[in-house]
């Protein structure tokens, strides 16, 4: 009953060894994955929250079109300056959420290779 005992202990100590020879590591590994995970979510959260602008912004585009189209029957709006406006404001979060796709997706992929 000894012997086991004895070598429970033992196998105790070397594991408690390894761990505190290698907790730098450990510790450095799970601050590196918590880092990775967190700009992720940072990302992730900045473009839904640029999709959801971006669909207010299409609303606002679509309901002026139609204003117009009833109101005036305009069906040309290529001197229209709030049109041309609402346009770009929608092009400029179209660009910038494909921006940050190509952003978290290239850092994706220095990530994989640091591995």
């Amino acid at each position: 009953m000894s012997d086991l005992l004895d070598k429970l202990t033992r196998k105790i100590h070397s594991a408690s060894n390894k761990f505190a020879k290698n907790r730098k590591k450990y510790l450095q590994s799970a601050v590196y994955q918590g880092k990775k995970i967190g700009y992720k979510v940072k990302i992730q959260i900045e473009m839904e929250q640029l999709k959801w602008e971006l669909k207010q912004k299409y609303n606002e585009l679509g309901r002026y079109v139609s204003q117009k189209k009833i109101s005036k029957s305009v069906t040309d709006f290529s001197h229209d300056h709030h049109f041309l406006d609402l346009v770009n404001e929608v092009n400029k979060i179209e660009l910038y959420i494909n921006e940050l796709q190509k952003e978290r997706d290239n850092r994706d992929i220095k990530l994989a290779k640091r591995v």
